[in-house]
């Protein structure tokens, strides 16, 4: 009874590690391949390893420029489903609205709040993520980053990443091009 339940055991482990895997790569299987522009921060740290800290054209939104179906008086929190609709704009995606809830017919990322905002109209900024703010990468990729987004080239550098986006809004990045 006891080898039984120690199966049983073992095998609801390996489902949720199985589980974990899919809901990891859903995006990069079933999702569309956008082009995100992106300004690169940090690219090695030493606790961390080799990544790349990501900031979007998203990351900081004036709500005022971007159309938006947000409650007025109402407050989002950190973990509060967001979806913000993305457009083609030459060969990169930039926001083109903010919905509470996901659009059927229209290309939205999944994004939250980085911290409580209350939406009282005008001219409010709202900060975003969308799961997909760090990439991690070897070491030449890193030093090659680093060296890029230096202070002297970051203005004349253009970095951005492939995400594929999933029907429900999830996002991966696929690659970094530079």
């Amino acid at each position: 009874m006891k080898f039984i339940r120690l199966r049983h055991l073992i095998a609801f482990q390996c489902l949720i590690l199985a589980g974990m895997f899919v809901k990891a790569y859903y995006p990069l299987w079933v999702g569309k391949e956008v082009v995100l522009r992106v300004v690169p921060r940090d690219p090695r740290d030493f606790f961390r390893g080799n990544y790349v800290d990501l900031q979007y054209s998203f990351s900081s939104l004036v709500l005022d420029s971007l159309p938006n179906d947000l409650e007025a008086g109402k407050t989002y929190n950190f973990g509060d489903a967001l979806y913000l609709e993305l457009r083609p704009k030459g060969k990169f995606y930039e926001p083109a609205a903010l919905y509470c809830k996901r659009p059927e017919d229209k290309l939205c990322l999944r994004v939250m709040p980085s911290y409580a905002y209350t939406h009282n109209g005008g001219y409010n900024y709202l900060n975003l993520q969308g799961g997909i703010e760090s990439y991690f990468t070897n070491p030449q990729q890193a030093k090659k980053l680093e060296a890029l987004t230096s202070w002297q080239n970051r203005d004349s550098v253009t970095v951005s990443v492939v995400v594929k986006i999933a029907p429900d809004g999830t996002a991966r990045i696929s690659k970094i091009l530079f």
